[in-house]
């Protein structure tokens, strides 16, 4: 670590602007290479505590921790602002998150190519996956809780440690049992490309340790004594600067930062990465002049590029959760809310590494649209959707394609259309028992239809951008018909089986509303499912592509994003296991580029 002007100071080839979750992986494996010298800049500071090192400790929108994001009113969802938590702290979101390790499917990954991207199909993102992944077998207790053990769908000699918790909640057995019931197949290993079923994850967690593996203690930790690696935490890049090539296009010779009120300068012999996520990437692209010319003269902000894809496309998973009351005596995340069992577990986890902080939550289900959408309300749906779908601002758009392709994803049954994720706890007013135990069920869409845009709101790096979602705000209200039909499919999952046979009783919402009811639930409770995608797209710059194939921004020479506003669509599934793969697969590209400037000099 060093201080912001010693950093100035220094001859850097590739300068990445954010040390998260893919930067600093990105950044450490660059660093292999003893001949090049990277750089990283990265707002927040390294904090290895057990806010972050315990699993079931969270840290989540802490200021300390956390950029405390908050979305602009959202019209379709009672006008409510929403929480968006993204780490500010070295390892990003990998510092912060749920820890889930898991893939999307072959068929997503696969279909990016009718979107007009070459060279991200499944078998590559799998192997650079497979690239970061140091996978463990799970324990005894883990299998007999459907942890996946299929070695060969797993990395071993990566980076990030893997492997399923020791843990469980007494509740996780009976969930499987009830889905099963309901016709929702166990999936022994999810890691294969297909995510369909009811699955435990593996997590990104040390099994020696039980503590979390995530990109500082995997990646750079490993690195951080080569003299050829230097990361400046605790400031903040304001914009990229250029100059003009004879090729017209811009080339990227140093990066503005900002630390304790002064701005400095360090300039840059090759490339410059962002790699600051999907709600800042687009803001400092539009700081640096490459974005939307109207919105950029608006701000006073010298046009370098038009680039009007930029900021734009933004995805996320919508969550609406939902809450039972349980029968019976059961050990649930509720009883974290005495001081004393919660000091007591604490206490266990510092002495053992085991009990209930070693785990978060382990349970996930993804299921196609079939599954949780009868056939008549299908019917009915997909007609009023493909009506809207031949409206003139649709076939006309540069997004046309996406369309297409999340249109026939909706009658694919190999697609996860639906989320459904099992909570041991819940907190409600006026609960008259205060020795009940509860849990949550809450209802992710994997593909929503709404999408919406993140900007600049002024020429400083210091104003947070407007992030407005578009929160059920979709053609022909597709989001909020598919999210109503989740909810009636949950009521079945809470009366059905071993898990029906343990509950007392369904708080919130409950099974005898009308759809209007139901719908006026869901514009109070959704909220975002921190999965936020898409803002600087990989796609053809005439469909409003931000990046090439090779992740270089239009109109640059070297400048290049890594990060999940790359994200054409979205995954049906938690992107960190993605995220670190992108790292690998940006590395190569590089490094390849690399080789390609060298033997272009011979």
């Amino acid at each position: 670590m060093v201080s912001a002007a010693d950093f100035s100071q220094q001859d850097f080839d590739y300068i990445i602007i954010g040390g998260g979750t893919t930067g600093l992986a990105l950044a450490s494996i660059l660093s292999t290479n003893a001949n090049v010298r990277i750089g990283v800049i990265e707002a927040g500071l390294r904090k290895d505590d057990e806010m972050i090192l315990i699993p079931g400790k969270g840290s989540s929108l802490d200021p300390e921790y956390d950029w405390n994001f908050v979305t602009k009113p959202q019209l379709f969802a009672q006008n409510r602002e929403m929480p968006i938590p993204r780490g500010k702290v070295l390892g990003g979101s990998s510092a912060l998150n749920y820890m889930a390790f898991c893939r999307g499917s072959e068929l997503e990954h696969n279909d990016w190519e009718k979107l007009g991207i070459k060279g991200w199909n499944w078998d590559i993102i799998s192997d650079a996956i497979k690239s970061a992944e140091a996978w463990s077998p799970p324990t005894r207790h883990a299998k007999a809780h459907h942890a996946d053990n299929v070695a060969n769908n797993h990395g071993r000699y990566g980076y990030v440690k893997t492997t399923a918790y020791s843990y469980y909640y007494d509740l996780v057995l009976p969930f499987f049992e009830t889905m099963n019931k309901l016709g929702v197949v166990t999936n022994q290993s999810e890691a294969s490309g297909d995510i369909i079923g009811i699955w435990t994850y593996t997590a990104s967690i040390d099994p020696q340790t039980n503590t979390r593996s995530y990109s500082t203690n995997a990646y750079y930790d490993r690195v951080s004594n080569r003299p050829n690696i230097v990361v400046l935490t605790g400031a903040q890049a304001s914009k990229v600067l250029f100059r003009q090539t004879s090729s017209s296009d811009l080339q990227a010779t140093a990066v503005e930062y900002h630390q304790g009120g002064r701005i400095y300068k360090v300039p840059v012999r090759r490339e410059v990465i962002i790699s600051t996520g999907a709600l800042q990437t687009p803001q400092l692209l539009e700081l640096s002049g490459i974005g939307n010319p109207d919105l950029l003269r608006r701000l006073n902000i010298p046009v370098k590029i038009d680039l009007p894809g930029v900021g734009e496309n933004f995805q996320d998973h919508p969550r609406v959760s939902m809450g039972a009351e349980l029968k019976g005596s059961h050990e649930t995340a509720d009883d974290l809310n005495s001081e004393i069992f919660a000091q007591q577990r604490l206490e266990q986890y510092r002495l053992s590494r085991t009990g209930m902080l070693s785990s978060t939550l382990s349970t996930l289900v993804f299921i196609p649209s079939s599954s949780f959408i009868p056939p008549d309300k299908m019917r009915s749906m997909l007609s009023t959707l493909d009506e809207a779908l031949k409206l003139p601002q649709i076939q006309n758009s540069p997004w046309k394609k996406w369309y297409e392709v999340q249109r026939a994803w909706l009658e694919n049954d190999g697609i996860a259309q639906l989320e459904v994720v099992f909570f041991p706890s819940y907190t409600h007013a006026g609960c008259a028992n205060n020795k009940a135990k509860h849990y949550t069920i809450s209802v992710f869409l994997q593909h929503a239809w709404s999408r919406g845009h993140v900007h600049v709101t002024s020429s400083s790096v210091l104003d947070s951008p407007e992030i407005d979602p578009e929160t059920l705000n979709s053609l022909g209200n597709i989001d909020m018909v598919m999210l109503l039909e989740a909810l009636k499919y949950v009521f079945k999952v809470m009366e059905t089986g071993a898990l029906g046979d343990l509950t007392s009783e369904i708080i919130e919402p409950k099974p005898s509303w009308s759809d209007e009811q139901l719908m006026n639930y869901i514009r109070s409770d959704v909220v975002s499912g921190f999965h936020p995608i898409g803002t600087a797209s990989m796609l053809p710059r005439s469909a409003n592509g931000v990046v090439d194939n090779e992740l270089k921004v239009y109109g640059t020479t070297n400048l290049r994003v890594a990060d999940a506003s790359i994200f054409p669509i979205h995954l049906g599934t938690h992107p960190q296991a993605t995220l670190y793969g992108l790292a690998h697969k940006a590395a190569e590209i590089i490094q390849a580029s690399e080789k390609a400037s060298e033997k272009a000099k011979l």
